[in-house]
C-alpha cells in the first residue's frame, strides 16, 4: 500500500492531551485467510487532574476467565496487580488458564484523555476468541482497579458469529477495592506518589468490593497531594470517582478490516521528548512467517513539508514483548534502506540527514518502536512502519 497522505496529517492512533504525548497504535501484517482484526480501543476518560490508570490489561478468552469475584479474596496475581501495577502473575495465570487466548498489556501509566488501541486476530469460530477481559490498576491508589467481574459480560461474536460492535463506559462507580492493602494514602504504600517498593503497604486481608472513594479533601490524602513529574506539577484535584456519573474509562471494540485485506504501513506524528513523553508505537507481527519491515524516526526531514519544530536527531529502537531491544537506528543509511523507501513508496529523506531508519525481519510476535532523542530537547517526529515483504 502506497503512503497517500502527506506526512504533516495526523494519521495512525496518536493523541495529544494538555501537553502529555500518546504516540501508541498497533497494527497487524499479514492476516491469515480465516482472520478478522479486531480493534479494542481502551481511552483514560478520567477528567483533568484525574485518576491514573497503570498497565492495563484486555485479553480475549472463552468466557471462563474470571479474575476475581465480588465479596471474595482475590488471589496473588489479582493483588500484585492491584497493588502494584504489576500485571506479570495476571498474565501467567492467563495463559496457564487459557493457553490459545489473547492477552496484551498496555505499558506506562496512561494520563487522563489518553488512548490506546489493541488489535487482535480473532475467529468467529475459535471458542477462545469470544469474550472480552480488561483489568487496570488506578493511581494514585492503595490497592484499587476496575475490570470486568463477570468474563462472559462482553461477547465478541453472536451466536451466529457476527461480530458484535461496542462501546460502553467504565464509571467511578464501577472501581474496586481488592481489600489486600489498607486504604490509609500515605505517600510511602501508595503507588504512584512516594511509594519506593512494592508491597509496603498495611495488608488487610479483605475482600474485593466496590471501593468506598478516597479521603476527603483537606485530610492530607490523595486528593491533596502535588506531585512533580514529566516536568511539571501534577495535581489529583479532578480524582474523587465517588462523583455522579464520574468517567473512568471508554471502551472501543470494533471491526478493523475484513478477512483478505492487508495494512502494510501506519503513520503515527506527535511531540517527542523523554520520560512519560517518549513517543511510542506499537504494532503486532501476525503468525504465518516472518516479516520484514522498514521503520522510520523522521524529525529533519518533515522540515520540507512545512513542519514547526521539527526533531533535530530522532533515534528509533524496536523492542520485543519482553523489553528486550531488537535493533536500533540513529541516522539513517541510504546503503541499508534507500531501497526499500522506494519500494514501499515512502518519501525521500534528505541525504545526510539526522532522520533514523532501520530494516528489520521480525517473527510473530508485539513489538514497540521507541523515538530517543539526542539532544535532549522535544519536537515534532513521525513514526513510520512499513511493511517490505513476506
Amino acid at each position: 500500500m502506497k503512503q497517500t497522505t502527506p506526512p504533516w496529517s495526523f494519521t495512525g492512533l496518536s493523541h495529544l492531551k494538555r501537553g502529555f504525548l500518546l504516540a501508541s497504535a498497533t497494527v497487524i501484517f499479514a492476516l491469515s485467510a480465516s482472520a478478522v482484526q479486531v480493534a479494542v480501543t481502551l481511552r483514560n476518560a478520567a477528567p483533568e487532574n484525574g485518576i491514573w490508570a497503570v498497565n492495563p490489561w484486555i485479553a480475549v478468552h472463552d468466557g471462563s476467565f474470571d479474575a476475581f469475584d465480588s465479596g471474595s479474596a482475590v488471589n496473588a496475581a489479582v493483588e500484585s496487580a492491584a497493588e502494584d501495577g504489576n500485571g506479570s502473575m495476571l498474565r501467567a495465570w492467563f495463559a496457564t488458564s487459557q493457553p490459545n487466548g489473547k492477552g496484551a498489556v498496555i505499558p506506562g501509566p496512561i494520563a487522563p484523555g489518553r488512548t490506546y488501541t489493541q488489535i487482535f486476530d480473532l475467529d468467529a469460530s475459535n471458542l477462545n476468541h469470544l469474550y472480552l477481559s480488561y483489568f487496570a490498576m488506578v493511581i494514585p491508589s492503595n490497592d484499587a482497579f476496575w475490570a470486568n467481574d463477570n468474563p462472559s459480560a462482553y461477547p465478541i461474536f453472536d451466536g451466529a458469529g457476527n461480530f458484535i460492535p461496542r462501546s460502553f463506559k467504565v464509571y467511578g462507580s464501577q472501581i474496586w477495592d481488592a481489600g489486600t492493602e489498607v486504604n490509609d494514602e500515605v505517600g510511602a504504600n501508595t503507588a504512584f506518589l512516594a511509594q519506593a517498593a512494592p508491597n509496603t503497604g498495611t495488608t488487610e486481608g479483605g475482600v474485593a468490593a466496590i471501593h468506598a472513594g478516597f479521603n476527603a479533601a483537606g485530610q492530607g490524602g490523595i486528593l491533596d497531594q502535588m506531585l512533580t513529574r514529566f516536568g511539571g506539577p501534577l495535581t489529583f484535584t479532578g480524582a474523587d470517582f465517588k462523583q455522579a456519573m464520574y468517567p473512568v474509562a471508554e471502551i472501543t471494540v470494533s471491526l478493523v478490516s475484513n478477512a483478505t485485506s492487508r495494512l502494510l504501513n501506519l503513520s503515527s506524528r506527535g511531540t517527542a521528548g523523554t520520560g512519560d513523553d517518549t513517543q511510542i508505537v506499537g504494532f503486532v507481527v501476525s503468525p504465518g512467517g516472518d516479516k520484514q519491515v522498514l521503520v522510520r524516526a523522521v524529525g529533519p526531514s518533515l522540515a520540507n513539508f512545512g513542519v514547526d519544530n521539527p526533531l533535530s536527531d530522532p533515534s528509533v529502537t524496536i523492542f520485543n514483548a519482553d523489553g528486550e531491544a531488537m535493533g536500533s537506528n540513529d541516522n539513517w543509511v541510504a546503503s541499508e534502506v534507500g531501497d526499500a523507501i522506494g519500494t514501499v513508496g515512502a518519501f525521500a529523506l534528505d541525504a545526510g540527514s539526522n532522520d533514523a531508519a532501520i530494516m528489520m525481519t521480525l517473527p510473530a510476535g508485539s513489538y514497540t518502536a521507541q523515538v530517543g532523542i539526542a539532544s535532549g530537547s522535544s519536537g515534532v517526529a513521525l513514526v513510520e512502519i512499513y511493511e517490505v515483504s513476506n
